[in-house]
C-alpha cells in the first residue's frame, strides 16, 4: 500500500510516498517563507501553497509512473491557524494571514470580557494565534473583503478544496479556531455569536482520518495523478508529529521545535479542572484530546542569531554548531534570554512581550550568546511542561523538529526539562503520524500501537539529565521568571 503524504508546515512543503512498513519511496520539499511587516503582520501568497502542491504532486506522479507503483491515497497534515478568505470558486481574495500574525491583538483584548465562555467552550483562552481572531479582525478591518467571502479557510482546508472541490475540515483544525465546542466537536452557535462568523463561512467538520473527497479532474490532468484517487485529512501537523512519535498514550509528551516550539501530551477526556494556561485540543487519535502548549518563537530565533551574530548563510553546519556550544557548555554562565521575539504564548499569554538579554559582562562572548538564548527557549518550554503536569504525570518525552540535530543542544534539553528524551534518527515524526492515522482509517492496522511499531524502524537517540545540571537549570529558570516579571507584570 502506497499513501501520498503531504505534510504543509511554516516554512516548507513536503511530499513523501510511502508504503505501509513506513518506508520512504520518494521524498520532495519545496521551501518558502512568510513576509513580515508592521504592525505584527505576516503573511503570505496563497500561490505559494498551490504551486507547492501541483509541483509536488506533479513529481509524485513521475516517480510512480517510472517505478510502477501505485497509490492509494492522498492524505494531508498542515499547520493549523492561517486564515485564506475564499469566494464560491475558492480563488483566495487576499494574501494568507498568517498564524504568526498578531495585527488581532486589538480584537483580543474586545474578546477578554468573554473569555471565560470562549474558554469553557472551546478549550483555550483569548490569543492571537487561533484562526476565530484572525476571521474577526479581517471583518473589521477588511470588511469588503469579508464580505465577498463564501468560505474562510486555512491553508489545509484549501488545500483540500483544490483537490477534490469540498470544503471540509477535521476535528484538529476546528479546535484551533475557538469557534468550535471541544466536547461535542460541532461548530458551537454562541461562541459563533461571539466572534460573529456565521456557520456557513466554515468548512465542514470530520473525524481525522476521513476520506473528504476525491480528487477531481482539474488536478488529476494537472499533476497526472489519476482521477477519483481518495484524499484524507489526518490531521493538524503538531497532532500527526506527536502521533508520529509514539505519544498514544499518557505519561509522555512530545515536544516538536521547529518555527516555534509545541508541546504536546495526551488525555482521554478534556479536564474538567483545566485552567487558562494550557490549550486543550482535539487529537489525530480517534476519540482523544491533547493537552497543548506552544512557544512561539524558536528555531526562527536560532536561525536568526547565526545569520546575524555568525553571519551565517545557507544550511546550518550542526557539527560546526555543536562545537560552539561544547566550549560554551562547560561554563555555567548568568547570562539570562527572555525569549519573547514574537509575543508570550502558554502558559502566560502576552503579545506585547518581547526578547531580551541580560546579565551580560565583559566576558561574555557570542558563544555564551548562542546558549543563553537556546536555554531561555527550553527553559520556557519548562515553564509549559510544569503546567502540564497538572493534568498528565510527565515522566518522559520526545523530540523532533530542526532544532534537535546538535546534540549538545538536545542535552541542554535534558538537563533542562530534568527528564530523559527521546530522539528518533527519522525525523519525519509528522509525516509517520499522518501516515499512521491514514493506515488505521483504511484499516490497513487495526490498533495505532501495532501500526507505530510496524512504521517506527528507526533507533533512538536517548539523552540523560545530568543531576548537577538540573540544580543548575531549575535555579535559573526561576530567575529568569522573576525577571519577566519586573519587566511585563
Amino acid at each position: 500500500m502506497n499513501v501520498i503524504v503531504l505534510d504543509v508546515g511554516t516554512s516548507s512543503m513536503r511530499g513523501s510516498v510511502c508504503n505501509e512498513k513506513g518506508e520512504f519511496l520518494f521524498v520532495r520539499q519545496i521551501k518558502y517563507s512568510p513576509c513580515h511587516g508592521p504592525g505584527g503582520m505576516v503573511e503570505q501568497s496563497p500561490e505559494d501553497f498551490e504551486n507547492g502542491l501541483k509541483m509536488i504532486l506533479t513529481e509524485i506522479d513521475v516517480f510512480l509512473k517510472t517505478t510502477g507503483n501505485k497509490p492509494e491515497a492522498i492524505t494531508l497534515t498542515a499547520q493549523r491557524s492561517s486564515v485564506i478568505p475564499v469566494d464560491k470558486n475558492g480563488k483566495p481574495l487576499c494574501r494568507t494571514i498568517m498564524w504568526q500574525d498578531t495585527r488581532n491583538e486589538g480584537i483580543c483584548r474586545e474578546l477578554k470580557a468573554q473569555e471565560e465562555t470562549i474558554f469553557r467552550l472551546s478549550g483555550a483562552a483569548v490569543n492571537t494565534v487561533f484562526s476565530g481572531e484572525k476571521m474577526r479582525w479581517l471583518k473589521k478591518e477588511h470588511a469588503a473583503i469579508f464580505k465577498k467571502a463564501y468560505k474562510l479557510t486555512n491553508i489545509p482546508e484549501y488545500l483540500m478544496y483544490l483537490m477534490t472541490g469540498n470544503f471540509c475540515t477535521d476535528y484538529t483544525y476546528g479546535s484551533r479556531s475557538h469557534l468550535m465546542n471541544l466536547r461535542n466537536r460541532s461548530w458551537d452557535e454562541e461562541l459563533l455569536g461571539i466572534f460573529e462568523i456565521p456557520e456557513g463561512m466554515l468548512c465542514e467538520l470530520h473525524a481525522p482520518g476521513s476520506v473528504i473527497g476525491y480528487l477531481k479532474r482539474e488536478m488529476a490532468l494537472a499533476t497526472g495523478l489519476p482521477e477519483g484517487l481518495p484524499v484524507i485529512t489526518a490531521g493538524g501537523d503538531q497532532q500527526c508529529a506527536a502521533a508520529g512519535q509514539g505519544m498514544l498514550q499518557e505519561e509522555i509528551a512530545s515536544i516538536v521545535l521547529g518555527t516555534g516550539a509545541y508541546l504536546t501530551t495526551m488525555c482521554g477526556s478534556v479536564p474538567d479542572s483545566f485552567s487558562k494556561d494550557m490549550i486543550c485540543n482535539c487529537a489525530a487519535v480517534p476519540e482523544k484530546y491533547v493537552i497543548e502548549a506552544n512557544v512561539l518563537t524558536c528555531g526562527c530565533a536560532f536561525d536568526w542569531f547565526l545569520r546575524e551574530f555568525y553571519d551565517w548563510d545557507g544550511e546550518i553546519d550542526y557539527q560546526k554548531i555543536n562545537h560552539f556550544l561544547e566550549m560554551a557548555y562547560q561554563r555555567d554562565t548568568e547570562c539570562i534570554v527572555l525569549p519573547y521575539f514574537q509575543g508570550r504564548s502558554t502558559p502566560h499569554w502576552n503579545p506585547r512581550a518581547r526578547a531580551v538579554f541580560s546579565g551580560i559582562s565583559l566576558q561574555s562572548g557570542r558563544n555564551d550568546f548562542l546558549k543563553a538564548l537556546l536555554e531561555g527557549i527550553f527553559l520556557e518550554i519548562d515553564n509549559n511542561i510544569e503546567q502540564m503536569r497538572q493534568y498528565s504525570p510527565i515522566k518522559r518525552a520526545f523530540i523532533s523538529g530542526g532544532l534537535t540535530r546538535g546534540a549538545i543542544i538536545n542535552q541542554i534539553q535534558a538537563d533542562i526539562y530534568g527528564i530523559p528524551l527521546q530522539k528518533a534518527k527519522n525525523e519525519e515524526t509528522t509525516t509517520l503520524g499522518a501516515l499512521l492515522v491514514t493506515l488505521y482509517s483504511l484499516g490497513e492496522i487495526q490498533a495505532l500501537e501495532e501500526g507505530f511499531l510496524r512504521i517506527a524502524q528507526s533507533d533512538f537517540e536517548r539523552y540523560e539529565p545530568k543531576p548537577e545540571k538540573v540544580a543548575f537549570y531549575a535555579k535559573k529558570r526561576e530567575q529568569m521568571n522573576e525577571f519577566y516579571k519586573k519587566i511585563y507584570e
